[in-house]
């Protein structure tokens, strides 16, 4: 076949083009799944977040409640206090006492318990304020990865436009028939239609070759395929001698 060697090279290099167009759209693939996989990532850190805060404000909401206890064992003990004044039996004055030791010792209790919240609640808002800033920080720096990964993604949109008008300018030059059947094979082989003779195995699939096709390949009279992966098999080696 006239010619081929040129052509088989002209269609290898068109290859290379079809090669990084496949592998720019693949990118365009993943790259949109990258990016929703680090939105989810935002997604959590938020709710760990809201779960510290929780904490936070059930210890501030207990202190309160524990707060009001104590101002009722306050009142409960001034009240009984004030009740002595008018108590005449004994048994009704003794009872009173009784009642007054009573909410003092869970006044105790209760000032003790208030003190250990305010100690917790002191702690908490430390770790919470370290952890809010933990979180913001990682949060800028996955917001900065999807900035980049979307960039990334108008970049190879664009980079695919401009390979790929480089690569029907350059399939023009290429003989028709052999560029159909490249175009076909690609198609079923990840758009890979032609694959190099590397030592004595095919660049495509890795098979090893028949030692005649390989020479078939190399003297270069008629388009030769793998027995494999049926690609056309290009000896470069053989065309740069």
């Amino acid at each position: 076949m006239e010619n081929l060697k040129e052509t088989l090279e002209l269609l290898y290099q068109l290859q290379e083009k079809d090669v990084k167009i496949f592998e720019l759209k693949q990118n365009l693939i993943n790259l949109p799944k990258l990016v929703e996989e680090k939105q989810k990532k935002i997604a959590e850190l938020k709710a760990s977040f809201e779960n510290k805060k929780a904490e936070y404000v059930r210890l501030t909401s207990l202190k309160k409640e524990k707060e009001a206890l104590l101002s009722a064992k306050e009142a409960a003990i001034a009240k009984h206090t004030s009740d002595l004044n008018t108590i005449k039996a004994n048994d009704m004055y003794k009872n009173c006492l009784l009642e007054i030791e009573k909410a003092k010792a869970d006044k105790s209790v209760v000032e003790d318990e208030i003190l250990q919240l305010m100690e917790d609640i002191d702690k908490e808002m430390v770790n919470l304020k370290k952890y809010d800033e933990d979180t913001k920080a990682k949060e800028a720096e996955i917001n900065k990865e999807i900035a980049d990964a979307k960039l990334t993604v108008e970049k190879a949109k664009e980079n695919i436009e401009t390979i790929q008008k480089e690569r029907d300018d350059f399939s023009k030059t290429i003989d028709k028939n052999i560029l159909s059947q490249y175009e076909r094979i690609r198609e079923s082989r990840n758009g890979q239609g032609i694959a190099t003779i590397d030592g004595e195995s095919c660049s495509g699939c890795n098979m090893v070759l028949r030692p005649q096709l390989i020479v078939q390949a190399t003297k270069c009279k008629e388009l030769v395929y793998c027995d494999n992966c049926s690609r056309i098999l290009f000896n470069k080696k053989g065309i740069e001698e």
